[in-house]
């Protein structure tokens, strides 16, 4: 289908380039790395590709582009900018078609030194939440689809050797088009081992008004860090059941998550 193939064209675009960069090798152990791949406020250059497949009666697919890019304000406070580019697959008509969806950007401004917590370090993060109107769905564009939203993002990070707890909460509300306000909640549960073998949970809950439901997806997934010469990589599989969901979705009852990270040390 057009989806795996253009996964797989944007996971090579990205291996490549990444690969021609180089950089003094990164003391940071490989538990650590694959902590740092769950955090958003990590010191670290980041290039995330994450596919979900939702499976049901049409299944549906949305490979997700998410450049993270820290900045830094003197030695307290730095902004961790996270965009969030989908390329949707959708079932119309009889057959999948696939286009660019909206584009979401996050910022999240942190202080550079975590507080002190539990034998470990907590983080609070805020920021702006910005949603674009820059699908090319056509007439096959939806309701919901023609929106365009601000909102704010609010974050809480835990870290604790190989163990990382984040919980972020992101309300928007539409400001043109048809004005749709929606919002998303994701909570991160994760443990690395030494090997860079990380087990956790990482679901995207999400709400759309004119869905009137919350999407509640629980599961499971495994991860592993690869450190190379030129840069650090991480591959997480995820499976997700998706617990509560609205009952235009009903059929929509289970999602296999494949992440690829390509992390750049500062």
């Amino acid at each position: 289908m057009k989806y795996r193939i253009l996964t797989s064209v944007i996971l090579l675009l990205s291996i490549t380039l990444t690969s021609s960069l180089s950089y003094a090798q990164n003391e940071d152990s490989k538990q650590e790395m694959s902590v740092k791949a769950l955090n958003p406020t990590a010191k670290i250059y980041k290039m995330v590709l994450m596919n979900n497949l939702t499976f049901g009666d049409h299944d549906a697919n949305t490979l997700w582009i998410e450049p993270a890019i820290p900045v830094y304000f003197g030695d307290k406070l730095q902004l961790s900018n996270f965009a969030m580019i989908p390329v949707d697959t959708r079932y119309v008509n009889g057959s999948h078609r696939t286009s660019l969806g909206n584009i979401i950007y996050t910022g999240n401004f942190s202080l550079q030194k975590p507080f002190k917590l539990w034998g470990g370090h907590f983080t609070p993060a805020l920021g702006p939440a910005i949603t674009l109107k820059t699908n090319t769905y056509g007439d096959y564009e939806t309701y919901m689809d023609d929106t365009w939203n601000v909102g704010l993002t609010v974050a809480g990070i835990y870290k604790n050797k190989g163990f990382l707890a984040l919980f972020a909460y992101t309300p928007t509300w539409g400001v043109g088009g048809n004005k749709v306000n929606s919002s998303t909640l994701q909570y991160v549960l994760n443990y690395s081992f030494k090997s860079g073998t990380g087990i956790n949970s990482s679901p995207l809950l999400s709400y759309n008004e004119k869905l009137g439901k919350w999407i509640v997806p629980f599961g499971l997934g495994v991860s592993q860090i690869f450190k190379t010469s030129s840069a650090i990589y991480n591959l997480a599989v995820s499976g997700y059941y998706n617990a509560i969901r609205p009952d235009v979705l009903d059929d929509m009852k289970w999602q296999l998550q494949v992440k690829f990270y390509v992390m750049l040390p500062m």
